[in-house]
């Protein structure tokens, strides 16, 4: 959890990739999402980062990835937690298990 590893000074990046969907939920959520889109979901985390006293950087061209990397290595470094929060596509298909299961 990003907010324990600032309290307790662990110098970790974290890489969060936001589709903006929780798609892996979507097989078992299918009337909560129809009727209250409750598989979307919103939110800043690299700001949430930052605002617990980590770093936090928000990518969102994907030209700048290898930069912001080494930007949270080099916060890393300073002692700091680094999260970054790289803006993706839904592609539902890809993040929903392909499965026979039934719930």
């Amino acid at each position: 959890d990003f907010e324990t590893a600032v309290r307790e000074k662990l110098p970790i990046l974290s890489i969060l990739f936001n589709n903006f969907s929780m798609a892996i939920e979507l097989p078992i959520m299918q009337v909560a999402t129809k009727k209250y889109r409750s598989t979307d979901i919103s939110g800043n985390y690299a700001d949430m980062a930052k605002a617990f006293g980590g770093y936090g950087e928000r990518v969102t061209d994907p030209n700048d990835i290898v930069a912001a990397i080494a930007r949270g290595i080099d916060a890393t470094k300073n002692g700091q937690a680094a999260l970054l929060e790289f803006i993706t596509d839904k592609e539902l298909s890809v993040s929903t298990p392909q499965t026979d299961f039934k719930y």
